[in-house]
């Protein structure tokens, strides 16, 4: 299988970091990420909706304290997260520049199989993108329609894969069927690449990899949103392309991180859902329907960092206790809440009042309990003072 590869080998860009002027200019956006300590970094640098989210909620809760902890989807992300539309850094560049701080660095990537990462890739904006309307609105949408939709653009949507085009290091032929994890190690980067398939084993392949528990949470499920609706009635209707189908069965990316038998139940599974051919949109008129679409668009599509994740990533005292609670929750099998800086800061906060007060009313009952033994202990002397003159009258 080729390879893609998307930049310069790492000993160019430490030449590069060696340059002054380039040096302060990534030592100022690595600060902007909150990466400007000796701790060990998680970047987990993948496509979206293949389940990262998930996994970065889950080294968050765990691992929060231990390492510093970055999601990154593409290099407009990182313009985002830095407020800095004209940083021109890579991921990789940073990736390589926190090596070259001699810094532990582990990168992980996911697969998705390719269908339903596409159905999840068009939900994702599926009314502020592809229809310009509110979810709200799309949620009371014909399916048809959408399913009409998601047809046209099913050809142009997920077929990247970051392990292959973008990290830039040598691929083994074969996929690792034992372990069912691919792991790297190239320039000292240790790179990993899970499977979603496999997530019911996260929890064990993570704990062993990063030595501690981790416990792996469901974070941000498309079937827990305000389209749910729109979502379960989508999967309950949808038939693919007999077409497409053939299209997927030559995927070289599921023939890569599926084994023979894998492949064969997942095409089988889709063979009972099938239809006609279907034509959808062309490359040129893809490029089309993206111009117009963006020309269009008047809805913000950045989300907080409350709404996307389960754990913003805070390591301040309130979080911290709230994330000893969740874990406890996650061991017994219970019920889990976000953890939000602005309601677990008072959360925190009402705790250390009540602890106060709860001193105060200790304190106060102990001064109490002593003056009334002082009280009783003074009496008892008087008593038996008495009743020693009356003795000895």
């Amino acid at each position: 299988m080729e390879i893609i590869k998307e930049q310069k080998d790492y000993n160019y860009y430490v030449s590069l970091f060696q340059n002054k002027d380039y040096f302060n200019i990534i030592s100022s956006i690595n600060e902007q990420l909150g990466l400007n300590n000796n701790k060990p970094i998680i970047f987990v640098y993948s496509p979206p909706k293949v389940g990262s989210t998930s996994l970065i909620s889950s080294f968050r809760i765990f691992l929060i304290n231990s390492y510093n902890i970055i999601h990154i989807h593409d290099e407009e992300m990182l313009k985002i997260l830095t407020n800095n539309l004209n940083n021109n850094i890579t991921i990789n560049e940073l990736i390589y520049f926190n090596k070259y701080l001699n810094k532990s660095i582990y990168v992980f990537d996911i697969y998705r199989s390719p269908i339903e990462r596409k159905i999840s890739m068009f939900f994702e904006k599926v009314g502020i993108y592809h229809f310009n309307i509110s979810d709200n609105i799309i949620n009371n949408y014909n399916v048809n329609k959408v399913i009409k939709r998601f047809n046209d653009i099913f050809l142009h949507i997920g077929n990247d894969d970051y392990f292959f085009e973008k990290y830039n290091i040598n691929i083994p032929n074969k996929f690792d069927f034992i372990n069912n994890y691919l792991y790297i190690e190239e320039n000292g980067i240790k790179y990993f690449k899970l499977r979603l398939k496999d997530s019911s084993n996260w929890s064990s392949i993570l704990s062993k990899i990063f030595k501690t528990e981790i416990i792996i949470i469901s974070d941000y499920e498309t079937s827990k949103k305000v389209i749910k609706e729109l979502y379960k009635n989508f999967n309950n209707n949808y038939k693919i392309p007999e077409n497409y189908l053939e299209i997927i069965k030559n995927d070289k990316y599921l023939n890569y991180y599926y084994n023979e038998n894998e492949i064969i139940e997942y095409i089988n599974n889709w063979n009972l859902k099938k239809c006609s051919n279907y034509l959808g949109f062309s490359e040129e008129n893809y490029k089309l329907y993206e111009n117009i679409i963006i020309e269009n668009t008047n809805i913000d599509i950045i989300q907080p960092s409350f709404i996307h994740y389960l754990d913003q990533g805070c390591i301040c005292k309130g979080c911290n206790i709230k994330r000893i609670e969740t874990i406890d929750k996650l061991k017994k099998g219970l019920n889990i809440d976000k953890i939000i800086h602005s309601e677990t800061k008072v959360e925190y906060k009402n705790k250390v009042v009540n602890n106060n007060l709860k001193k105060i009313i200790v304190s106060s009952l102990v001064v109490k309990e002593k003056r009334s033994k002082k009280i009783k202990s003074s009496n008892k002397g008087i008593i038996h003072n008495n009743m020693t003159n009356v003795l000895i009258k």
